[in-house]
């Protein structure tokens, strides 16, 4: 007879704890395959609880299939053995943590800006603020491209700050710039060949082969993007950062600009991706027109972020499509839900609206320009000047340092290990493998703080053995 000691349900309702104990006995084994269970009756009596309980637990176990049910036989066990759970004593797997950013003592890979910086008191007066409204402002659905509160906003700045003149309609706002360019994958269709700057960013390769997409790399030279080789490949889609290339930092002039468009005209279904990530900050002169500013024939499709200009966890991007293409992305990919809450894009909203973005962006633009000269002066301050170059264009928050050495790109990357660095190399960004063992850094400052800059050279410098005489010993 079946036998469970009903005091130890703990809160749990009656039928349901009896329904549990018989089917752990089920999926153990300790009740077989066809073996015959007690009538509801005969079991009510011996665990001294009503019929009712029994039939409830019964018919739960039936109607999931563990039990069945004979006519004038009674309950009988079902096979699931394939169900059968591993015994308790089975070891448990370790569970993988994600990766934590302060394993490092400077992550030059991420590059990504200082969380310090952040106004979090007026964030989150506009959070409040948000979630004070109307239910019915925020908590239906939103529009497939976003609040237009915050696409209004969107078009607003970007004629303010980047001479393009948009609708808000253009806008479709989404979570994370590899999420849009996903969507303009499904979009192009299958087959469609994409072209990308070598070096570049490697992960838009990655996605544009999930989508049934090809890819070619293009090499760049002093001017950006070669175009010459563009037109030899079948590409109809090129992705370019004309504003300010990573991890280079170059800027495409007007000369190498005209002739991308040049080939983009020249077919119908040819079109240009502009990512104008990091475009906010330059140290010199006035910001770069982006190339959708100077499109005459909709062929440029626009792409930025705010998570490098605010903080990596707002994951709030989006792109402004030409109207032709607008209208095939309502027809073909507007029943995509927006991606991004509703709470945050209020906020982001106001936050624009009121001026806060842009005087931020004006500070950071201050702060950065700074961090950098910093660290340009305990570059030349240390040893490790005799034996490097910086490449930098008064761009972005990074900028290239050559290193005269005997390392390779591997040791390079070892020794900075042992050193708390996680060290970024040109190399890294190549869509196909470099045939030479380049020894070039992408020094990414964002991150680090000014008070850890003499302590970054030197680790730096600790890597090299050309440069580690007379140095301190390692931390």
């Amino acid at each position: 007879m079946l036998t469970y000691d009903l005091t130890q349900r703990d809160g749990m309702p009656l039928y349901e704890y009896l329904y549990s104990q018989i089917r752990q006995s089920i999926l153990e084994g300790s009740l077989a395959p066809d073996e015959r269970l007690p009538s509801k009756r005969e079991l009510a009596r011996h665990l001294n609880v009503g019929v009712i309980t029994v039939a409830n637990a019964y018919e739960q176990l039936l109607m999931e299939g563990y039990i069945r049910s004979e006519e004038r036989r009674g309950f009988f066990v079902e096979n699931v053995s394939q169900y059968r759970q591993k015994p308790k004593t089975s070891p448990v797997l370790e569970e993988i943590e994600p990766t934590e950013d302060d394993q490092y003592f400077v992550d030059f890979k991420a590059n990504r800006s200082g969380v310090s910086h952040f106004p979090a008191s007026i964030w989150s007066r506009y959070m409040r603020e948000a979630l004070s409204l109307p239910t019915d402002s925020l908590f239906k659905t939103i529009p497939y491209n976003g609040l237009p509160e915050l696409r209004r906003a969107i078009a607003g700045y970007l004629s303010r700050n980047r001479g393009m003149d948009v609708s808000p309609s253009q806008i479709i706002i989404g979570a994370g710039t590899e999420y849009l360019y996903g969507r303009l994958m499904q979009m192009f269709g299958h087959g469609t060949h994409i072209a990308f700057e070598e070096p570049g960013y490697q992960r838009l390769a990655s996605i544009s082969e999930s989508y049934g997409c090809t890819w070619h790399n293009v090499p760049i030279d002093d001017a950006g993007l070669m175009v010459d080789t563009l037109e030899e490949s079948p590409a109809s889609v090129v992705h370019v950062s004309p504003a300010n290339h990573f991890p280079t930092g170059i800027v495409m002039p007007i000369q190498r600009r005209l002739q991308l468009f040049t080939w983009a005209n020249q077919e119908k279904g040819r079109f240009i991706i502009e990512d104008d990530y990091d475009s906010e900050f330059r140290f010199s002169g006035k910001a770069v027109v982006p190339l959708f500013a100077q499109d005459v024939n909709e062929k440029v499709i626009y792409i930025n972020t705010f998570s490098k200009s605010l903080v990596p966890s707002l994951r709030i991007s989006y792109m402004v499509l030409p109207p032709h293409l607008l209208k095939r992305y309502v027809e073909t990919l507007s029943f995509y839900s927006c991606t991004v809450s509703s709470f945050e894009q209020y906020a982001l909203a106001r936050f624009i609206d009121e001026g806060h973005f842009e005087r931020h962006i004006n500070r950071m633009r201050n702060f950065y320009r700074g961090q950098r000269q910093l660290l340009l002066r305990a570059l030349e301050n240390s040893p490790l000047n005799a034996l490097s170059t910086p490449i930098e264009h008064n761009a972005g928050t990074h900028f290239l340092l050559e290193v005269s050495t005997e390392l390779s790109s591997q040791q390079i990357k070892e020794e900075g290990l042992r050193q708390g660095l996680n060290i970024s190399l040109i190399s890294d960004y190549y869509l196909k493998p470099d045939s030479e063992d380049n020894r070039t850094l992408v020094i990414n400052y964002a991150g680090i703080e000014p008070q850890h800059v003499e302590e970054t050279l030197a680790r730096l410098s600790r890597i090299f053995p050309e440069c580690r005489q007379g140095l301190p010993n390692e931390p």
